[in-house]
C-alpha cells in the first residue's frame, strides 16, 4: 500500500509540475501577443515622437507619414506579437530613415529607459572595453579599444593607456571592432592629442546650434601633442569611432587605414512608447568645422584603402 500511495503521490507531483510548466509557457506565450489596438497605439506613439524630436526634421516628417500611409494601408496588420512589431517597425523606420541610429528595441526588464546599450560581447565589457595597450617591435605604440564607454572611469583608464604609450615613436589605434559610444570620451581621448580649447565640432539639435565642442586639459604626457597617430577602421566601425576618426582626421592629427566606415553620424536618445517599447531616436548630429558637414550616410574615407583584416600589418611593414 505503501509503494501504491508513493506512486500515486510521484504520479500528482509530476502532473502538478507538468501543469504548471505548461501554465508558465502559456503565459509566456501570450505576454508577446499584440492585439490590434495596441499595435496601432505604438504606431501613433511613434509617429508622433518622430516628428516632434529627430535630428532632421523634414527627414522626420517623411518618415512620419510612410509609417502613417503604410499603417492605413494595412501593411503591419500582419503584425501579432511585440518582437515582430520591434523587428519589423524598426526596419521600416530604418529603410525610410536610411538612419542606423533609428529602430525600436524592448522595454529593459529593470524598466530603465536608457540610451545606453546593455553589452554582452565581453570584448566591449571587460576593461572599459579597451582591450590592449602594449609596445610592439620597433617601438610602435598599439591601443585597441572596442568601444567609447560612457563611465567616467573608462576616461582615467583611456589615459592611463595613452600616457603609458606617449614614449613609442608612433601610436597605432585599432577601432577595427568599435561599435561606438560615447560622445564625451571621444572629447577626452582627443584631448590628449591637440592644444586645449581646439574647437572640435558643433552639435545641432534639429536645425539649431546647441552646442561647441572644444578640447580641455587632461593629465597627459607632453609627447602625445606630437606622436604620429595612424587609426585602422573597418566597416563596422561606427558612430563615436567615426566621430574620433573623421575630426582627428580633419583636424590632420591622424592617418586612417582600412574600410571605409558604415555611415552613422546621429546621437541617439530614447523615448518610451509603452510599458513594453523603446524608441532609439536620433536627437542630434555633430558638425564639423571644417568640412561643415560630417559623415552620416557616407562614412568615414580611410586615406589607404584595404581590407581590414589587413591593415595593422601593412601600417606596421610602412613604419
Amino acid at each position: 500500500m505503501k509503494t501504491i500511495r508513493l506512486f500515486v503521490s510521484t504520479l500528482l507531483c509530476v502532473a502538478y509540475l507538468c501543469v504548471s510548466l505548461i501554465s508558465e509557457a502559456y503565459a509566456n506565450s501570450h505576454s508577446d501577443q499584440l492585439s490590434g489596438s495596441e499595435r496601432l497605439a505604438a504606431l501613433n506613439g511613434i509617429e508622433q515622437y518622430i516628428i516632434s524630436s529627430y535630428v532632421l526634421p523634414k527627414v522626420g516628417e517623411d518618415v512620419a507619414a510612410a509609417l502613417k500611409s503604410a499603417q492605413k494601408q494595412g501593411k503591419f496588420s500582419h503584425i501579432n506579437s511585440k518582437k515582430q512589431f520591434i523587428d519589423e517597425i524598426g526596419q521600416f523606420l530604418r529603410e525610410k530613415s536610411k538612419d542606423g541610429h533609428l529602430g525600436l528595441t524592448a522595454m529593459r526588464s529593470d524598466k530603465k529607459v536608457t540610451h545606453i546599450l546593455q553589452e554582452h560581447d565581453e570584448i566591449r565589457i571587460n576593461n572599459f572595453a579597451l582591450e590592449q595597450a602594449k609596445v610592439l617591435p620597433g617601438n610602435i605604440g598599439y591601443l585597441k579599444l572596442n568601444k567609447f564607454h560612457p563611465d567616467e572611469q573608462a576616461k582615467q583608464v583611456a589615459s592611463y593607456g595613452l600616457n603609458f604609450l606617449s614614449n613609442t615613436s608612433h601610436l597605432i589605434i585599432d577601432l577595427r571592432q568599435s561599435t561606438g559610444g560615447s560622445m564625451e570620451l571621444v572629447t577626452h581621448l582627443i584631448s590628449h592629442f591637440v592644444k586645449e580649447k581646439t574647437h572640435l565640432w558643433d552639435i545641432y539639435q534639429r536645425n539649431v546650434l546647441a552646442d561647441r565642442v572644444h578640447s580641455y586639459a587632461v593629465a597627459r604626457e607632453a609627447k602625445l601633442l606630437d606622436i604620429p597617430i595612424t587609426i585602422l577602421i573597418g566597416h563596422k566601425s561606427i558612430s563615436a569611432a567615426e566621430l574620433f576618426t573623421y575630426t582627428l582626421k580633419h583636424l590632420g592629427r591622424a592617418r586612417i587605414v582600412g574600410e571605409q566606415t558604415e555611415g552613422l553620424a546621429h546621437a541617439t536618445g530614447v523615448r518610451k512608447v509603452n510599458d513594453w517599447l523603446v524608441l532609439r531616436l536620433p536627437l542630434m548630429r555633430p558638425v564639423n568645422p571644417f568640412t561643415k558637414t560630417n559623415w552620416e550616410q557616407v562614412g568615414v574615407k580611410p586615406d589607404v584603402e584595404m581590407r581590414k583584416e589587413l591593415a595593422l600589418d601593412w601600417v606596421l611593414t610602412t613604419l
